[in-house]
């Protein structure tokens, strides 16, 4: 178990330790961006005042600077600011003071002051969600392709990626016992988001599963979108992307040499 799921780690290799150096990879990343550990840089920042300071390692300031760069990009579609309203909705625990938290992006509270350094502009409650999970399946990838790995799947709940090929079943969102279509993906992730959980065993507010601008609800309908993309972090982003602004065809899709499913 980590990043609040089933993570499984299947690689053609013969030394077991360059599997429990995947792991320590996601271990790594999910240290440092979980809304959960109160030591994390995520929530360093969450309950840094305006004017402080704080300081990221490399990896990690690159991590958090395309998550950013990703909300301008989307013009909010893709938002790492919605902390605040996840604890007022009931979806996550009240970690964080947020009586003076900015609506808003993340982008618009946080300015870089230099490679490795974060000024507080205006309060911000961060959670990096699904895109934290792919940055760290992204992460243990990594370490089993510099291990020399030729065939390889990091699985966290259905956020993967792979080395080599792989087929992947999409599970139906109607009918979420049965599976939907099957896809062959090569040396690259997968991602999938629903707009509302409308039945199965998930949680959520009503089976909210995504917000909106600002935010809010989307529509309730069923269904939701699958993306393959060379990275898992940035698939799992642009499942946001496409859900939130409704274009299945969203032109971040070929910016980032990406392809989206729909899910029944």
């Amino acid at each position: 178990m980590a990043l609040g799921t089933l993570v499984e780690i299947d690689a053609n290799v013969a030394d077991a330790r360059v599997v429990e150096s995947a792991f320590a990879a996601i271990s790594s990343v999910e240290a440092a961006f979980s809304f959960f550990v109160p030591s994390s840089v995520l929530a360093q920042i969450n309950r840094a005042e305006v004017g402080d300071e704080i300081e990221l390692l490399p990896w990690q300031a690159e991590l958090l600077r395309e998550a950013m760069e990703l909300e301008r990009a989307s013009d909010g579609c893709f938002n790492a600011n919605l902390g605040a309203r996840l604890i007022a909705l009931g979806l996550r625990p009240a970690c964080f003071d947020t009586r003076d938290v900015m609506s808003g992006l993340a982008s618009d509270g946080l300015e870089w002051v230099d490679a490795s350094h974060l000024r507080v502009q205006r309060r911000v409650c961060l959670d990096l969600g699904g895109f934290a999970k792919g940055a760290a399946v992204d992460a243990a990838l990594a370490s089993l392709a510099q291990a020399g790995a030729a065939q390889a799947c990091v699985n966290a709940g259905g956020d993967l990626a792979v080395i080599g090929e792989r087929e992947v079943a999409l599970r139906a969102v109607a009918n979420w016992r049965g599976q939907g279509a099957r896809i062959c993906i090569e040396n690259e992730a997968l991602a999938s988001s629903v707009r509302h959980a409308t039945n199965g065993p998930f949680h959520g507010l009503g089976g909210l599963a995504v917000l909106g601008h600002g935010g809010m609800h989307l529509p309730i309908l069923a269904g939701g979108v699958a993306i393959r993309a060379p990275r898992c972090a940035l698939a799992d982003a642009l499942t946001k992307i496409v859900l939130v602004s409704g274009d299945i065809a969203h032109p971040l899709l070929a910016t980032h040499g990406a392809a989206a499913i729909e899910l029944e």
